[in-house]
């Protein structure tokens, strides 16, 4: 496709090394794929508002790969309301031990992650179309998963709630914010107390990070029950 091209894949490298994250030429070329397919899909349905290939590279891709270091190696990770694959399948390419789930409750975003796995061959990712709240009674579930992401999915006392049943004991949350993640912060703060009066603690650490190349503000919320590991 067209944008999609070694220059393309050199931004991603480099991006994701400013952010810590070394990106090999197999999992770039992946990237790039990625990348071509989502936006190819995009002609026919909503995936991104996003379309032009270096923004995809630094919005989607950079940004989607900060929350790697913040997954340990080879996890099993439930990525709630996927939409596009972020940050589910930039993790799954950076760390090939990773076992993920992509949720969402559009049937059309599930049909392209379901699309972009097999084109893509990446093992271990399954996509389901489910409301998150339905998915954690299937048996296997209810805590069965070493971490549980979002992206830009929902106000903090609603994610929050929706992920805990899903952790397996010592698992943690990762959720990635945008602008305005100080209202996130305080909306977070609300919830740890509503949890705390009923007996579980929440422990809380929040990263600041900027993309590397526009320089946008962008935060991610790593929350365990009680500190982190």
């Amino acid at each position: 496709m067209a944008g999609i091209d070694e220059r393309w894949t050199a931004q991603v490298v480099k991006g994701a090394g400013r952010l810590g994250v070394d990106i090999g030429p197999e999992a770039a070329d992946l990237l790039a794929a990625y990348a071509a397919e989502l936006l190819a899909w995009n002609r026919k349905c909503n995936l991104t508002a996003i379309t032009d290939p270096m923004d995809v590279a630094e919005k989607h891709m950079v940004d989607a790969l900060a929350v790697v270091p913040y997954i340990p190696k080879g996890s099993r990770l439930l990525d709630i309301g996927s939409g596009g694959g972020f940050p589910g399948i930039p993790a799954r390419i950076a760390d090939p031990a990773l076992s993920v789930t992509l949720v969402d409750a559009v049937r059309k975003k599930v049909s392209f992650l379901k699309h972009a796995a097999r084109t893509l061959k990446l093992g271990g990712v399954e996509a389901i179309h489910a409301r998150a709240e339905e998915l954690s009674e299937e048996e296997g579930r209810g805590q069965g998963y070493d971490v549980v992401t979002s992206r830009a999915f929902s106000a903090m006392d609603i994610f929050v709630p929706m992920a805990l049943p899903f952790l397996k004991p010592g698992g943690r949350i990762i959720a990635m914010k945008g602008k305005g993640f100080e209202e996130d912060l305080e909306n977070l703060k609300a919830c740890e107390a509503d949890f705390a009066s009923r007996g579980i603690f929440l422990a809380t650490e929040m990263i600041r990070y900027e993309l590397p190349f526009c320089g946008a503000q962008r935060a991610l919320f790593v929350i365990t029950m009680g500190d982190l590991p």
